[in-house]
């Protein structure tokens, strides 16, 4: 016993120190044991009457097709941002992608035909989709004709809190879970799709001929970030949907619909608008009898673009993540379990995901392994995930990617990890249908005495 939790111990601090991966997959796997899972599946059937998790449960997912050190390139013993680098490594679309949660509160408690829980969560996500001719323009400047059109952007921070019941059917083969949630938006900010923005520059006399289409930006408490607070005056309201069934003894599939839901932005509003025109030309300014030159370009190309702020206040979805896996029980400790993961995102295309996962299951704790693939970044991944009971406390950890475990911090371009601490409290092995086929067995024997 004390080789085993000597054992999964080092794991779990191994887990906490190399988070670099790609998915939501391992963490999925853990599945009952865990009760942050409802995060991601909201059918939960745990094995203890009392879940009780502490502020330190985390998460982090993020995603790029630029590594760091990309961007951020040595220069004698300091760092410094070099655009010239990233340019020349950029390809035609780049992708930037993260999702951060934070565990507040949660509290499960196991009930006759289920569970019933309570829970608040801190959540941030961002996504960025560039185009190589935004890094030419970061790196050279306005010195070159340029088409922005496919760029694309979307942060939001946000709370929930809410509610979430589980209850089973036809003798614990269905189960159903819902959680309704209230959000409370933090900031936001979005680029209205389908902006646009181009210049060309003509060699002969440098003249500029400026197009401008949808090119929006609707913000959100970002103007005032320095008072922000966990609950903000920007409501919304959230679903998830989970049902799980038990063909037989072997076989079970999963499946779950979470974050469907949207945010109203009313406080702190700030719409950044360039009117729409089309081939508008520029024809500069006199330096020689210029008294502010800076001034001089704003007016000028106002009066070319021109630019205005409103308050308009406006709806964001907060995207939805789709979870569908099949279960193989291949004896009462080994289950083999094939994912799939698709994550609506509201603003760009993020490609689904498959795992293939392995967990031994004891009574208290499990571990596994699972091998997947797809994503932005595709490839081939190895990941783990532990949950280990010590007495009453319950420590926790997953990564999709054991590959990044010998990697350089600024050679990667993802990062995964989901890990935390829970107290559980009342366990109990059996199901209900074990009790009632226990009882019904008792009966049969007192009949036949």
């Amino acid at each position: 016993m004390k080789k085993y939790i000597y054992t999964t111990s080092l794991l779990f601090f191994v887990l906490i120190n190399n988070i670099k991966a790609q998915d939501y997959l391992s963490f999925y796997n853990l599945d009952n044991y865990v009760i942050q899972t409802q995060n991601i599946s909201p059918v939960y059937l745990p094995k203890y009457k009392y879940n009780f998790s502490t502020p330190l449960n985390f998460g982090g997912d993020i995603n790029s097709t630029i590594k760091l050190n990309d961007i951020l390139v040595e220069n004698g013993n300091n760092l410094k941002i070099d655009f010239n680098n990233l340019n020349s490594v950029a390809e035609d679309n780049n992708f930037l992608a993260s999702d951060i949660v934070a565990n507040i509160f949660m509290l499960g408690i196991k009930t006759k035909r289920g569970s019933i829980s309570f829970f608040a969560n801190a959540k941030s996500n961002l996504t960025w989709e560039f185009s190589k001719d935004f890094t030419e323009v970061a790196a050279n400047g306005f010195e070159d004709s340029f088409s922005l059109s496919r760029e694309k952007i979307g942060l939001t921070a946000y709370s929930e809190i809410g509610i979430g019941i589980t209850r089973t059917f036809l003798k614990e083969k269905l189960a159903v879970g819902l959680r309704l949630k209230y959000l409370s938006g933090i900031m936001h900010a979005e680029l209205e799709d389908s902006a646009e923005l181009s210049l060309d520059i003509d060699p002969a006399n440098f003249l500029w001929t400026l197009t401008t289409s949808n090119a929006i930006l609707n913000t959100s408490g970002v103007s005032n970030i320095d008072n922000i607070s966990y609950f903000g005056q920007n409501a919304g309201f959230g679903v998830d949907f989970g049902i799980a069934y038990k063909l037989n003894d072997k076989f079970s599939f999963d499946f779950s619909v979470n974050d469907l839901g949207s945010i109203n932005w009313t406080d702190n509003v700030t719409n950044y608008n360039l009117q729409d025109v089309t081939d508008e030309v520029y024809n500069g300014f006199d330096f020689e009898n210029s008294v502010n030159a800076q001034d001089d370009i704003e007016d000028a190309l106002n009066n070319v673009i021109g630019t205005n702020e409103s308050n308009t206040s406006f709806k964001s979805k907060i995207g939805s993540k789709i979870l569908f896996s099949s279960k193989y029980q291949m004896s009462e400790k080994n289950v083999f379990r094939a994912t799939y993961f698709s994550y609506n995102n509201p603003y760009v295309d993020i490609k689904p995901s498959f795992g293939l996962g392995y967990n031994r299951e004891l009574n208290k704790s499990t571990y596994g392994v699972i091998a997947s693939t797809g994503g932005n970044n595709g490839g081939f991944r190895l990941g783990a995930n532990l949950a280990v009971q010590l007495g009453f406390l319950q420590l926790y950890g997953a990564i999709d990617d054991f590959s990044s475990l010998y990697g350089k911090v600024e050679q990667s371009n993802e990062a995964n990890f989901r890990l935390g601490i829970n107290f559980l409290f009342g366990y109990s092995a059996k199901s209900n249908d074990d009790k009632l086929a226990e009882k019904d067995q008792l009966l049969i024997n007192n009949k036949a005495n």
